[in-house]
């Protein structure tokens, strides 16, 4: 069995890289792409009492589609946050597969190698806009295109 066939086996299109601090977010996040039909692997749901969490998060590392790296200063100061997007970023160097979806939930920096892949930002939009633009631009990353769904007015000089 692949790896895509593994992924498509758990049926996992994200697996949620977070740290317990930025938990509401996570799970906001997971929500929002869950009611929008897609399948997401996240600790506070999916690590029930019997199983072994840290089994579950090489599982979702390992075999999701993507991973979702949920960026804050405290992500950024852990050791497992830290495993889990290097991870992606290993298995997809070049980003041509979007393995890695980097998301800051507060204004942080993107150290190293995460600065060189595009985020997606939801701090500072309000609930409604901040569901719209995440489940856009993660149709965007799903697609490899961000096309407009209407053509861009006719450019004149100012």
């Amino acid at each position: 069995m692949g790896k895509s066939d593994k992924a498509k086996a758990h049926g996992w299109d994200f697996f949620l890289s977070y740290t317990g601090a930025d938990r509401k977010w996570a799970e906001w996040v997971a929500w929002q792409l869950e009611d929008a039909g897609y399948r997401v692997l996240i600790q506070a749901w999916d690590s029930v009492p019997g199983s072994n969490w840290m089994n579950r998060m090489q599982e979702g590392a390992a075999h999701a589609e993507r991973t979702i790296a949920l960026l804050s200063v405290a992500y950024l100061r852990s050791g497992y946050g830290q495993q889990e997007w290097q991870a992606a970023q290993a298995a997809d160097p070049a980003g041509f597969a979007r393995k890695l979806l980097p998301m800051r939930i507060e204004d942080c920096p993107r150290p190293g190698l995460l600065r060189t892949v595009v985020s997606i930002d939801l701090f500072g939009l309000p609930p409604d806009t901040a569901r719209e633009h995440l489940l856009a631009q993660v149709r965007g990353t799903v697609s490899g295109r961000a096309k407009p769904a209407a053509a861009p007015a006719f450019p004149v000089a100012d």
